[in-house]
């Protein structure tokens, strides 16, 4: 007994000063894969030896059914999947196992052996157990604690003597390790393991030999025993893009805590900057979300790199604000690999700072921006904004369950990968922690927030607080945060209409032969990435467009001129139409036009027009649709505010052609006219407003539908040139033409009419 005693105080010796070089030797990179190799070969198990530090006077346990609480159960028969104590092993190799319950009586603790145990393959199956753990089982009980800290007899003289698991060939994976009371999995009693030890050894040829980095859960319950007892370990993650980080907990007093970390925070519900906020745990679960949520794996140990391998830190491609509008903007990102980014956009006085946090996959991606401030004020054109995008990658959210104080803060370590893609090395991460929610920010010692970063230092670490926990039931979730990597780019961006790359307008609700629109893109976005759709309300009024006008006569922008049928009526019809560009310089463009209008009961062939002459005013317009109207009060203005009726033009049907002289105007400077469309209990409908300002010099034609005429007035007495064109382009019809009605001998179709410098879209039926 004397010499197994020395040799194991001679073992916690050696732990000891072995575990002060490796914290040492997490500040010196460079010298940290030869002291971790000796490490190797001095320190042996794994469970308790992390938990405790390497250190007997230190605490740190794991337990099950903490305050008979159904959410505490870490490793217990039939947990769900992310509460598993799993061991990643390969075939052949073999699991050693020992462990010392106690009961639940942290004052004064004494030996249970009430727990049972059992091991589950990858495939569910039991494949050991169930056993009952107790003082007199012989294998799998740890009798002392330097026994835990040394390892199994087996691989370590001194240690423990072990049960053993030898796993089949062929038949690798996780298992599982899982807990009751009396075999009963509904049985809800707190237990905790004073000292526990599961290590993985391989055949080398010749022994068999420790694997570490092989035991993990997504969520860890512990406990210190005691409120004023600290808990020293530190404890590694596996983030999704594969990074693995350590975090120290550095003296914090939680008493029973749970221990998990994902990607998003402290639930699993609500917007990025919502998820990573502390709360308390019964408000995450009123919302839906489940506290903690774990979803990395967290290890004792570096994880295994033959079984969890070093990621590849990503970068910035490029990164630019493209503006598609002035309510619609794409922040464009390019990574060479997926990771999430915080987009911050400063404005001047007194706008507010917006942000946007999201994931982002690998290539380009659009976040997009409405162009709007943090309070949702439009900013307006002009306005220099200064865009700043963060870059993080190895993202490690630490949402702890159940912590009463943390007065030294965490101290966070990068472990790998150490570089960037150019070789450059990568700093320690910065530590991040959003506590507003919580109602007690006198017990934040450094801060309620702290969304800018804080360093921990070899003595200090970072996010402290104190006197929390108060309720076992509703205790709260803090969350704690960092990142591996961080790349800043700043972009200046001037709101200016002129650079916007995709946008529409609906030119009128009563266009010749129907609603016409008119969108615009960049020349840049393919014709191929760019789909519209127009909707009304009431719905069902317009049909597919007729015919689309494309213009590229301007070399920075692609014009398309839409004609869409009316094909029924309605009041104050509203028109929506949007345009969108999906490609892949200028994803997810998009433009949103909405006209209130009165499209129907009348659908204007040719909208209102005048000519002043020495004598008269002519009026003349046309209609192609007239639903259920009786005609057309002409009104005159001197002023272009105040109308008034001067005389009613009856409505002669679809398709039809008007004019009306006013013979009782002066020779005023100008004159302003407009109809109003009458119709027995519909709403007052009025056309555009034209103004007469000069007499008329020049030749003047519209035409009829009704009767497949042109008229034309001129005041000279002169001949008038007109020419007929299809929408390809080819002369159909020319004459010179007098004053007066002319049949026009075409074929049904859809036409332009053009005379000197005036020209109309006919449809022929």
């Amino acid at each position: 007994m004397k010499r197994h005693q020395s040799l194991s105080l001679l073992s916690l010796g050696l732990v000891q000063r072995f575990l002060a070089v490796e914290r040492i030797m997490l500040l010196m990179r460079p010298q940290v894969s030869s002291i971790l190799f000796l490490l190797s070969l001095m320190l042996h198990a794994e469970g308790t030896r992390e938990l405790m530090n390497g250190n007997c006077a230190n605490h740190g346990y794991i337990q099950i059914w903490d305050n008979a609480d159904p959410l505490r159960n870490f490793a217990t028969y039939n947990c769900p999947e992310h509460a598993r104590l799993y061991i990643r092993v390969a075939g052949g190799e073999r699991i050693y196992m020992g462990f010392h319950v106690n009961d639940g009586n942290d004052g004064s603790p004494t030996i249970a052996n009430d727990v049972w145990m059992r091991l589950r393959a990858p495939n569910g199956n039991v494949v050991m157990g169930p056993l009952q753990i107790t003082s007199a089982m012989g294998a799998g009980w740890i009798t002392t604690c330097n026994q835990a800290l040394i390892g199994p007899s087996a691989l370590f003289p001194g240690g423990y003597n072990a049960l053993v698991y030898n796993v089949p060939a062929g038949a690798g994976g996780d298992y599982y390790i899982e807990f009751a009371l009396n075999n009963d999995p509904n049985l809800r009693q707190k237990r905790v393991f004073r000292w526990f030890d599961i290590t993985v050894a391989r055949w080398n040829g010749t022994a068999w030999v420790e694997r570490r980095g092989r035991l993990w859960s997504r969520k860890w319950d512990l406990t210190t025993r005691g409120a004023n007892n600290a808990f020293v370990g530190t404890l590694y993650t596996y983030s999704l893009d594969s990074v693995v980080t350590s975090f120290a907990f550095n003296g914090m007093r939680p008493y029973g805590f749970e221990v998990s970390c994902n990607s998003f925070g402290a639930s699993n519900v609500g917007t990025l900057q919502q998820r990573r906020r502390s709360d308390y745990r019964q408000s995450i679960i009123n919302q839906g979300g489940i506290p903690a949520a774990p979803e990395y794996p967290v290890f004792l140990n570096d994880p295994d790199q033959e079984f969890f391998p070093t990621g590849r830190v990503g970068s910035v491609d490029s990164f630019s604000v493209i503006p598609c509008t002035q309510n619609s903007y794409c922040i464009y990102v390019s990574l060479t690999k997926g990771g999430q980014v915080s987009v911050t956009l400063n404005f001047p006085p007194p706008y507010a700072p917006r942000i946007f946090v999201q994931n982002l996959n690998a290539g380009p991606n659009c976040i997009p921006w409405d162009g709007r401030d943090g309070n949702g004020t439009l900013i307006p054109n002009n306005t220099l904004v200064n865009a700043q995008l963060d870059f993080f990658t190895g993202l490690t959210h630490l949402p702890l369950v159940d912590v009463e104080y943390h007065t030294n803060g965490f101290r966070v370590f990068l472990v790998r990968p150490t570089t960037r893609p150019n070789n450059t090395p990568l700093p320690d991460p910065r530590v991040y922690w959003d506590d507003a929610l919580l109602n007690d920010p006198a017990n934040s010692l450094d801060g309620v927030q702290n969304l800018s970063g804080c360093q921990p230092t070899p003595t200090q670490g970072c996010h402290r607080w104190q006197n929390r926990g108060t309720n076992n039931m509703n205790p709260e979730v803090i969350n704690t945060w960092w990142y591996t990597n961080t790349e800043q780019h700043t972009f200046v961006l001037n709101v200016d209409d002129t650079k916007w790359r995709v946008f529409a307008q609906i030119l009128s609700c009563t266009g010749q032969n129907g609603v016409q629109v008119q969108l615009r893109f960049w020349h840049e976005i393919p014709f191929s990435s760019v789909s519209w759709s127009i909707s009304t309300n009431p719905p069902g009024l317009l049909g597919q467009a007729s015919d689309t006008v494309i213009d590229t006569s301007d070399p920075e922008w692609t014009v398309v001129l839409l004609t869409f049928p009316v094909v029924n009526n309605g009041n104050a019809v509203t028109i929506t139409f949007q345009v969108s560009a999906v490609s892949s310089k200028y994803p997810y463009c998009q433009d949103q036009h909405t006209l209130v209008c009165a499209v129907l009961p009348i659908l204007w062939a040719t909208p209102l027009r005048g000519e002043r002459f020495p004598d008269y005013n002519l009026l003349h317009w046309a209609t192609a649709i007239e639903a259920g109207i009786t005609g057309f009060w002409v009104e005159r203005s001197g002023d272009g505010q105040m109308f008034i009726p001067i005389g009613f033009v009856s409505a002669k049907g679809n398709g039809s052609t008007y004019t009306f002289r006013d013979e009782g105007a002066s020779l005023a400077p100008r004159w302003f006219y407009r109809l109003r469309v009458e119709e027995a209990g519909g709403t007052l409908v009025y056309s555009d407003v034209i103004e007469l300002a000069s007499f008329h010099h020049r030749p003047h034609l519209t035409y009829d539908l009704s009767n497949r005429s042109i008229t034309l007035w001129a005041t000279d007495g002169r001949l008038a040139q007109v020419e007929v064109f299809s929408l390809s382009g080819q002369l159909v019809w020319r004459a010179a033409l007098a004053s007066g009605t002319h049949i026009l001998p075409l074929p049904p179709g859809v036409y332009i009419l053009r005379m000197e410098d005036q020209a109309l879209r006919i449809w022929m039926p």
